[in-house]
């Protein structure tokens, strides 16, 4: 299997364990994990690991993991672990939730670096993706407040890609986390009213 924008992934270490977010490369179909200690993944021929891949969706596999040190230039952690998926076991989460475009300029707060501005550029029941001169981590949680439709819902999120511009702006793809009670309501009437004109 290819995946095609995918730069983090959920590794499962036990059951009693919760998953530890690991950053993946991918070139063509070798995907490779990028770690920061060669205990970071357990050593096993059979682990699940969940892709979170801005095109396909969460792709919840089970992998075989060769581990390495890294010799590449370009990656900075210093072990390596090639992947080779073994069973696709879901594909969940992919584009089936509509979308819509927007331009809403709005506070953001991370818990690292406290409050920021960012532009909102599209949102969905699934998650938000937005524009800022703040850098951030791809693991990064941001939490925000935003009226759909005229409830104000407090919103959290975690990053699962990012853009680089060059022009000093970064754009992250984000996941909602556990939305409040109406909020996926409210987002898709949201949505379905921008769609034909009746909201801005």
């Amino acid at each position: 299997m290819v995946l095609n924008n995918c730069t983090i992934c959920s590794v499962y270490i036990s059951d009693d364990e919760a998953p530890r977010r690991i950053k993946v490369r991918c070139v063509g179909n070798q995907i490779t994990l990028c770690l920061k200690r060669e205990s970071e993944v357990p050593d096993s021929e059979r682990v699940r690991i969940d892709f979170f891949d801005g095109q396909i969706g969460c792709v919840r596999t089970y992998c075989d993991l060769l581990l390495r040190r890294n010799y590449d230039p370009a990656v900075m952690e210093p072990w390596a672990a090639d992947c080779e998926i073994l069973e696709v076991v879901e594909i969940a989460q992919g584009r089936r939730n509509l979308r819509t475009k927007m331009e809403k300029e709005i506070a953001f707060t991370s818990f690292r670096l406290g409050e920021f501005r960012g532009e909102i550029q599209n949102v969905s029941v699934d998650g938000v993706y937005f524009v800022t001169r703040t850098r951030l981590r791809y693991d990064d949680t941001v939490e925000f407040v935003y009226a759909f439709v005229e409830k104000e819902y407090s919103l959290r999120a975690v990053i699962l890609r990012e853009e680089d511009f060059r022009d000093g702006r970064y754009g992250y793809g984000c996941q909602f986390m556990e939305l409040p009670k109406g909020a996926g309501r409210d987002i898709q009437q949201y949505i379905f009213r921008r769609q034909h004109g009746g909201v801005w």
